[in-house]
């Protein structure tokens, strides 16, 4: 028998439970129908525990949509109402257009080895009772093995059960291991080349900064003509920032008013200095006037 998850799960994990801790194992293939179905669950366990877990109800799975179609070795729980699930499994002797409408028969699994087996099953003995000759379950319920044994000692039963986890593919699994290794290695060349570049910004700030260092005061805010052009400029940093790189279209905006301001203090730099020479230049007119006017009346008054 091989079970799937992702087909039932609430009904997965309660039938691996149970076959894991042995409460299917000596029990009867109690109701065998050829053409139908094999139905089997009822435990002879004394472990109280154990029955006391397999006889609670577990909530109904969601369906597939569509159904999944029943076929021969297809694998569900038997039920009487919405979320009656217990303990109670059936395997399909064939695609039963009936099974599968119940909330409640939903595939939990299929025989994948030993179908024949299952198709060999004695069931001359029929369903239950009005329909056959079979066990009645509450009888078996009630008196357990010895009732099968006694009235029905040709039924057949486990021996033991045995539940194995599959193991993923090998294949698979190196595939997805050298995929991990492939993407790592690109993160790690990424890491280095990032580190590249950051040496490469320092290196170049630090030798554009000592060029700036070197170049006379006067030259050291160079006005920055934007007007007429519609290309992005980029505004090289100022004393005490960090490098900007390529500018995207949000940062234009701000750029251009770095640029401006670069502009600006330039001109404003200009017009001081201008300014200064002028009012030097007055300045030492007009002490010469002073100076000379002075030395006339001084020179007046003496003679």
């Amino acid at each position: 028998m091989h079970l799937v998850r992702e087909w039932s799960p609430n009904g997965y994990d309660r039938a691996v439970e149970l076959f894991k801790r042995g409460f299917f194992d000596g029990s009867h293939f109690y109701r065998v129908l050829p053409h139908f179905l094999v139905q089997f669950g009822i435990s002879y366990t004394n472990d109280p525990e154990l029955l006391k877990f397999a006889n609670k109800n577990i909530p109904d799975d969601q369906k597939f949509d569509p159904p999944m179609k029943f076929k021969e070795g297809t694998i569900s729980y038997a039920g009487s109402g919405p979320n009656s699930r217990t303990s109670q499994l059936f395997i399909s002797y064939g695609s039963v257009p009936s099974l599968g409408r119940e909330l409640w028969e939903t595939p939990i699994g299929e025989v994948i080895e030993g179908m024949e087996s299952i198709r060999g099953l004695y069931s001359a003995y029929g369903d239950m009772p009005p329909w056959g000759h079979g066990p009645v379950q509450g009888m078996i319920h009630r008196d357990g093995k010895a009732y099968i044994e006694e009235q029905y000692p040709k039924l057949d039963s486990f021996i033991s059960c045995l539940v194995t986890e599959e193991e993923a593919d090998d294949e698979n699994t190196s595939d997805e291991e050298e995929e991990a290794d492939e993407i790592t290695s690109e993160e790690e060349a990424d890491e280095i080349t990032s580190e590249e570049e950051e040496e490469t910004d320092g290196e170049i700030t630090s030798e554009e900064e000592a060029d700036e260092s070197s170049e006379p005061e006067a030259e050291e805010f160079e006005a920055l003509d934007l007007e007429g052009t519609d290309e992005v400029v980029k505004v090289e940093p100022f004393a005490g920032t960090e490098r900007i790189g390529s500018p995207t279209k949000k940062d234009i905006a701000s750029e251009e008013v770095v640029g401006v301001t670069a502009g600006a203090v330039s001109d404003m730099n200009t017009i001081f200095m201008v300014s200064g020479g002028i009012f030097l230049a007055v300045s030492i007119f007009l002490g010469l006037a002073v100076y000379t006017k002075r030395r006339r009346a001084k020179f007046d008054k003496s003679s």
